[in-house]
């Protein structure tokens, strides 16, 4: 008796997911044996223990109006409803049963109308009726609907035709709908049941099948009614996913012939197949029935092995004999039931907990959905906007353009390469001293050799080669503090010719210098090479000697792809595949067009202006025209006899001169008035093209133009096209603005530094080619910090910095603090990942950041972009080289 009660209790407590059929355990006694009554009333004590059920369940009794008694008697059905109510654990919480409230209410329905749609909308209307009694809020609509019957004034009139369609007939019509969902569904039990062919139909329309078949229709209602309050589907209730047993239903009392005790045990099994239900359990007191009756253990072994199956299908049934042995009661089984007087369910829950939990869940719910509304509404009002894209940001200081110096640009770079020399001297000094490692770092750059300003207004060598000088006395300030630690630099500073023509042949130089050391056996000196800051053929060349000379090689401001392709090479700034995702996602959600003053819009068409025969402008007009789609290129080269393919479409054509350029384009902006013009060519021929535009062309000058990080706050300054061009819209890609906008203190520092050398007004203030080089050598010097910090006292060579650079190691996963933001290198990586880049709105007053996306220190990323930060920034893939 022991393990029977114990099998059976398990079976209860399978939990949902894990469950079979529903079963019937059928309890016989022999003739005047009640043996099967008293296992029946003792497992109800168990289920219920100090006035509280531990699984829910319900008792049921037939029974009899007695003569002379007028009192409602409560028949089978009525007693589940109310014990199932009755009979919840903790934490429970209401039980619904919509499907069971429904048939009752339909099968108790009467009407003498004979037409059938009349018929079943008057049926509709009193399980309506049915239902507003227990529902408060159908009840107070019901109210409000008011009477059937129309008042006598005009206003009284009025409201009541107001109303009666809003609070009356719509509740109602919708409740008819629900249920017609309900009952009628292709997957419920109704339709098969009323043996209803596949197709449309009315539910209310099938009253007589419910009243002949009550009993049967009520018995499905129900359990699907009891599945339903366990499914998983409904797991966001916290109540709901603490019914984790089965519910128990108990007729202690065998049925007479044709009684609804009886019909219930017969169709239990038919019911469960049609409904599929898995989560009752009815444990009844009957006759024989046809099956034979089982001895206990048998009947052990059976429920065991449903335990252990799951799926759906038709009902579980095993008639189970009880009786007295040898004449005898069954004293062990009276035992057991006295001796072990509790079920014992897996987990005990509270009434509190999920009602805290579902407060919990409804402050997050409130909060998630205010967050998504206030970026629905911030989004909403960014793509609404008309207001032209500007300043996003405060400025701390003036971003005023500087002052063209009155020394020749020759003199200023002879001036950095002066500092240069001064530190190499204190730098050779230092390694006289005891525990001092001195390195050299090689940098190859464009010299100035420019007299004049109108020659070398837009050489960027000026401001890099700063970078490196302020670089430099910066890191060998910090050397002489730590010199256990961190290593003094010599830099070297290599012609690499006018668009770097010399470049290979200087580092065939520097090769072959690397190599004697190498074979000298001695320790090595020259740990790098910075520099290389122009995507050109003799670059890659230069690149590709070093590299196999086992040279780590740092870029500056090259961005061209195919920089990328050695793995000996690193770059700071971002490359061109990220600028033009940046620059593509502003054209398309930035208002930049102005359609009229005042008013702008983000861009429909672009029109991209490159050269082919130049890397860096070629690589950059492809990629922004996989990314903004609704683009036409014109491709332009300054040198007129410059060999290049013809266009190999029709969205593509080739512009001789710069006069056809801005025909072209101005041709483009008639049709489509809001198209941008994306400037992926060098800066120098820009201000050029805009004189073309403005005096050659009908567009009368107002045009918006987006372009590339060539041409930087130092061209801008120079050309000035907000003052000489007053229709012109200029957004430019710029890696900093270190005068006025900084990403961190790490800039700030740099900022002071060259403020300190050379005052507020220099002329490349603004540029962001000075601190982009000063990140450079800091990167570099980082690295070898860290390869002599991994050597101990040994020595280390430029394999162990290359090998830090390769594995991100060089400022570890935070990775190096920079004046241009953080750089952060994942291991194999050739760019730091998700590189701070801005895009600059240039103004009469001087450049205004309008985009911020990137990096600016560990821990302090920009990942949004716009009014309210309605847009998200592009990012680069974890994975990407």
């Amino acid at each position: 008796m022991g393990d029977f009660v114990t099998a059976f209790e398990e079976f209860v407590l399978v939990p949902p997911g894990r469950r079979g059929p529903s079963a019937l355990v059928l309890l016989v006694s022999p003739p005047g044996g009640v043996e099967a009554e008293r296992i029946a009333d003792g497992e109800c004590q168990r289920l219920r223990v100090r006035g509280r059920a531990l699984v829910p369940f319900a008792r049921v009794q037939e029974t009899t109006r007695r003569v002379g008694v007028t009192s409602h008697t409560h028949d089978v059905f009525e007693q589940m409803e109310m014990a199932l109510h009755g009979n919840r654990p903790a934490g429970f919480g209401r039980l619904r049963l919509p499907r069971y409230e429904l048939v009752r209410a339909f099968a108790d329905a009467r009407t003498r109308e004979t037409q059938a749609p009349v018929r079943a909308k008057e049926l509709r209307d009193k399980c309506y009726a049915e239902r507003c009694k227990t529902s408060l809020f159908l009840k107070a609509l019901y109210a409000i609907s008011g009477d059937d019957q129309p008042p006598a004034s005009v206003p009284g009139w009025l409201w009541h035709w107001a109303r009666r369609p809003l609070f009356g007939v719509l509740p109602r019509w919708l409740y008819g709908r629900r249920q017609q969902r309900r009952m009628m569904g292709k997957n419920g039990w109704f339709r098969s049941w009323a043996g209803i062919p596949s197709g449309r139909g009315d539910f209310f329309a099938h009253h007589e099948a419910v009243v002949v078949g009550r009993n049967d229709a009520l018995l499905c209602a129900l359990l699907s009614d009891l599945e339903d309050a366990v499914q998983r589907r409904r797991a966001l209730s916290p109540w709901t996913r603490r019914r984790r047993s089965r519910f128990v239903l108990v007729l202690p009392r065998a049925g007479a012939p044709g009684s609804v005790t009886e019909s219930v045990v017969r169709d239990f099994p038919t019911a469960v197949e049609r409904t599929g239900s898995t989560a009752v359990v009815l444990l009844a007191v009957g006759r024989d029935g046809r099956d034979p009756a089982q001895t206990l253990a048998a009947a052990t072994t059976t429920i065991d092995s449903w335990t252990r199956s799951q799926g759906r299908g038709r009902g579980r049934t095993v008639t189970v004999g009880t009786g007295p042995y040898d004449g005898r009661p069954d004293e062990e089984a009276e035992s057991r039931l006295r001796g072990y007087p509790e079920i014992q369910p897996r987990k005990v829950y509270s009434d509190t907990a999920p009602r805290v939990e579902a407060a919990v869940m409804a402050v997050a719910t409130v909060a998630a959905l205010s967050l998504v509304a206030q970026f629905a509404v911030a989004r909403i009002g960014a793509e609404t906007s008309t207001e032209c894209v500007g300043a996003s940001v405060a400025m701390p200081e003036s971003a005023a353009p500087g002052k063209v110096s009155e020394i020749s640009p020759k003199e200023l770079y002879e001036q950095a390469l002066a500092s240069i020399r001064t530190q190499n001297a204190e730098a050779d000094a230092a390694a006289k001293r005891p525990n001092t490692a001195v390195r050299t770092v090689v940098y190859l750059g464009v010299p100035a050799v420019a007299e004049t300003w109108k020659e070398g207004m837009y050489s960027g060598s000026i401001p890099e080669l700063r970078g490196i000088a302020l670089a430099q006395e910066a890191l060998n300030r910090e050397a002489s503090r730590d010199v256990a630690r961190k290593v003094w630099l010599r830099v070297r500073v290599e012609d690499g010719g006018q668009q770097f023509a010399k470049a290979p042949e200087a580092a065939e130089r520097i090769a072959k210098e690397a190599e004697e050391e190498r074979k000298s056996g001695g320790s090595q000196q020259i740990m790098g090479v910075v520099g290389l800051g122009q995507s050109r053929a003799a670059t890659l060349k230069a690149r590709d000697i070093l590299g196999a000379a086992g040279l780590p090689v740092i870029g500056t401001v090259t961005t061209a792809e195919e920089m990328q392709q050695h793995h000996m090479y690193r770059q700071v700034a971002p490359d061109n595949r990220r600028e033009a995702r940046v620059a593509a996602e502003f054209a398309r959600h930035g208002n930049i067009v102005e359609t009229s003053p005042g008013v702008c819009a983000p861009a429909r068409e672009a029109v991209v202006v490159a050269d082919p025969t130049d890397r860096y402008s070629d690589n950059l007009r492809r990629r922004f025209v996989q990314e903004f789609k609704d683009t036409r290129t014109i491709l332009y080269s300054a040198d007129p006899e410059a060999p290049f393919d013809p266009p190999q479409d029709d969205r593509t054509e080739r512009a001789r001169t710069l006069a056809d350029m801005a025909a072209s384009v101005c041709r483009r902006i008639r049709a489509e008035p809001r198209t941008v013009v994306y400037w992926a060519g060098r800066g120098t021929e820009f201000s050029a093209f805009l004189d073309e535009f403005d005096n050659g062309t009908s567009c009368r000058g107002h045009v918006t133009a987006l372009g590339g990080n060539d041409l930087t706050s130092a061209v801008v300054d120079a050309q000035q096209p907000s003052s000489r061009h007053s229709g012109v819209r200029l957004y430019y890609a710029a890696h900093a603005v270190p005068k006025s906008y900084w990403p961190n203190e790490v800039g700030r520092a740099f900022r002071t530094q060259y403020l300190d050398a050379y005052g507020k007004d220099d002329l490349w203030g603004n540029d962001g080619r000075a601190p982009v080089a000063w990140d450079a050598l800091r990167l570099l010097a980082t690295a070898v910090n860290t390869a002599r910090q991994a050597s101990g006292t040994g020595s280390f060579s430029r394999d162990t910095v290359q090998t830090v650079l390769a594995s991100g190691g060089a400022g570890g996963g935070d990775g190096v603090r920079g004046a241009t933001g953080t750089l952060v290198y994942d291991q194999g990586r050739k760019v730091p990942r998700d590189k701070r880049l801005l895009i600059l709105h240039d103004t009469r007053q001087g450049p205004e950041v309008a985009l911020e996306c990137g990096v600016r220190d560990s821990g302090d990323e920009k990942t949004t972009w716009g009014p309210g930060d309605a847009y998200d920034c592009p990012r680069d893939a974890a994975d990407a080289p």
